[in-house]
């Protein structure tokens, strides 16, 4: 859609709202001669840029259509998730529990019973919840690297298992550890890869019928076209998540928070609060069940719940403190920054303390929600904390929004003391928490 399509139905807007350039201006803190070039034609709107100004003139999302979503990052084009996630079952049945194990790991194995594969089972339990500890105070990359060899030990074992129950218990611990690479893979900023960490880890929960942890790998394909700006794929996957786990209120949580994102990047705003408000009362469902910060509800009610370690979390860790956050995230892109500034501010206070990249994404969130609010003098305290609790975390997620809070900056530097906090956000974002030489 050409620029001037927008600038003519912004002008249109904001004359029937009757108010000056000035004062929408003021309204969406950018400049009256950058709106005046915007409605003109002569330069192209932002997507915060539409929302902003959905939210200023109740505009219900009819502005932000006109504005294309950012391109995607190269990649194999997509159709719907059932087919999608056909394609990638196919695949993780060429690399998944089959693939060629590491060359550290003895050609044969000793006989085992099922107590030896419990205590097996339970040393790789610890071992990952180690991983998951190391990984809230270090680059994704080296942890992304012991999560790899330990697959294929886990392969190994899983295929010389001697009894079904052992082999179960193999497999369901490989795609808990599979869904953690994927995570790391990520946060890395590798796409692809986490993409096929993702196709292998449904591949395996599904054997291991561990299907919470295999529903939830739409949720987790819906949080990679989140970063990608795709709030198509994102509703669809995270839809398609809801079907799955019918009747399994943690995932349909998720589900519903992840849509409300999706729903929130499209600016339908009716749709988004319904759908947050479902995420609550199923958050409140699935904590009276035993599932907030454990396992699913359905594994609970399942006969070998007893074998599956209470480490071993589907979702995040802190389900239950993520209502408010997601909430605060779904203002901002629906033009409503300060709203969000304040739920973000607020849900940051219920994160547990060892939530350091979930805390550090939403206090980045924050920081854009000041930006975008005018609360300029707001931001430095919350960049100065977000520094210092994402130390060395290289988030991609991070670096995404701190890439926007840069351009929002950047047109903001003419302002006392802006021009060298732009520089730090700049220099942030390209290696979010690691030294200047990162």
């Amino acid at each position: 859609m050409p620029p001037v399509a927008f600038g003519e139905a912004l002008r249109l807007r904001r004359i029937r709202a009757n108010l000056s350039l000035s004062e929408l201006a003021g309204r969406v803190h950018y400049s009256s001669s950058q709106l005046s070039r915007v409605e003109n034609g002569r330069r192209e709107p932002s997507p915060d840029l539409a929302r902003l100004c959905d939210a200023a003139l109740n505009a219900g999302g009819e502005l932000s259509v006109l504005v294309p979503a950012p391109a995607a990052a190269a990649g194999p084009s997509r159709s719907a998730p059932s087919r999608e996630a056909d394609q990638e079952l196919r695949a993780a049945a060429d690399d998944g529990v089959g693939a060629p194990p590491s060359a550290l790991c003895p050609a044969v194995l000793p006989e085992e019973d099922e107590a030896e594969g419990f205590r097996s089972v339970t040393h790789f339990a610890v071992h990952l919840d180690e991983l998951r500890r190391l990984a809230q105070r270090m680059s994704p990359a080296p942890v992304l690297g012991q999560v790899s060899s330990a697959v294929d030990v886990l392969t190994m074992l899983a295929r010389a298992a001697q009894t079904p129950a052992v082999r179960r218990q193999y497999l369901e611990l490989l795609a808990f550890y599979c869904e953690f690479a994927g995570w790391m893979a990520q946060e890395s900023g590798k796409r692809q890869e986490a993409e096929r960490w993702i196709g292998r880890t449904e591949a395996v929960a599904r054997e291991a019928q561990a299907f919470d942890l295999a529903d939830h790998t739409f949720i987790r394909r819906a949080g990679l076209a989140l970063y990608q700006g795709d709030a198509r794929r994102v509703t669809e996957y995270a839809a398609e998540a809801g079907r799955r786990g019918a009747g399994k209120p943690r995932i349909l949580a998720l589900a519903a928070l992840r849509e409300a994102q999706g729903l929130a990047l499209e600016g339908n705003g009716d749709r988004c609060t319904a759908a947050l408000n479902r995420a609550g009362e199923l958050l409140e469902a699935a904590t009276a069940s035993g599932a907030g910060e454990g396992r699913g509800a359905e594994a609970a009610q399942s006969p070998d719940a007893r074998l599956r370690p209470s480490a071993l979390v589907v979702g995040s860790q802190c389900t239950p403190s993520l209502g408010g956050l997601v909430g605060g995230w779904c203002l901002y892109d629906l033009g409503r920054p300060d709203e969000a500034a304040a739920m973000i501010e607020a849900g940051l206070k219920q994160l547990p303390v060892r939530a350091t990249r979930l805390r550090a994404l939403f206090t980045a969130r924050l920081a854009l929600g000041h930006a975008a609010s005018g609360q300029l003098t707001a931001v430095v305290p919350v960049m100065d904390g977000l520094l210092k609790d994402a130390q060395g975390l290289c988030s991609h997620a991070v670096r995404s929004q701190l890439q926007l809070l840069a351009r929002a900056l950047r047109r903001r530097q003419a302002r006392p003391g802006m021009r060298e906090l732009h520089a730090r956000v700049a220099a942030a974002s390209r290696c979010a928490g690691c030294t200047a030489t990162g």
